[in-house]
């Protein structure tokens, strides 16, 4: 369980995360230093999930425009558009139950963080592998026909949600350390 002193000298109602949307509060200057790094790379999986979206959805305009509907068809924009609106949406939701769980501390947020960080995982794992319409996972080399493009965006995003996936795993290690009775409960 968590046992030590809430740190309410944080304001959460200071919206100032992510940039322009302000959705909620982030300053890794008012945790505890032992804090800063686990929650940095809470951030970083966000930040990732972010610009992969990003890339993909780039990627994706550009290949249906440069191959045609047989090869890429337009749907796939309007997919890689909900990836774009989903997973940063839930990536944002899961990395703020990190960081305001460890930070105040709360063990309902922790433990959903410790529930959706996971599953995060699994889905950037599966993104990274799977050959599915925009999804350009490893397993789509076999398809990229003879197009250095299509082949450095499968790489490319191949590499970024894999270890994005990675970072997921970490995060959860990190918090369940955190956590431990070994550990002397340590936020």
């Amino acid at each position: 369980g968590l046992t030590s002193a809430s740190h309410s000298d944080i304001n959460w109602v200071d919206f100032n995360y992510p940039p322009v949307l302000r959705l909620i509060h982030y300053n890794v200057e008012e945790l505890p230093a032992s804090l800063v790094g686990a929650v940095r790379c809470f951030n970083i999986s966000f930040q990732l999930t972010t610009f992969t979206c990003g890339i993909s959805v780039v990627n994706t305009l550009i290949l249906v425009l440069s191959f045609g509907p047989k090869d890429a068809p337009p749907r796939w924009l309007i997919q890689s558009a909900i990836h774009a609106l989903l997973l940063p949406t839930l990536a944002l939701l899961i990395f703020y139950c990190g960081y305001r769980g460890v930070a105040e501390p709360d063990t309902k947020l922790v433990s959903r963080f410790k529930v959706g960080q996971p599953l995060l995982a699994l889905v950037y794992f599966l993104l990274g592998i799977l050959p599915s319409g925009p999804v350009n996972g490893l397993a789509k080399l076999g398809f990229a026909g003879k197009s250095p493009y299509w082949l450095i965006v499968i790489l490319l995003e191949s590499a970024l949600w894999l270890g994005n996936s990675a970072l997921a795993i970490w995060n959860t290690v990190r918090v369940s350390r955190l956590d431990s009775p070994a550990q002397g409960n340590r936020f």
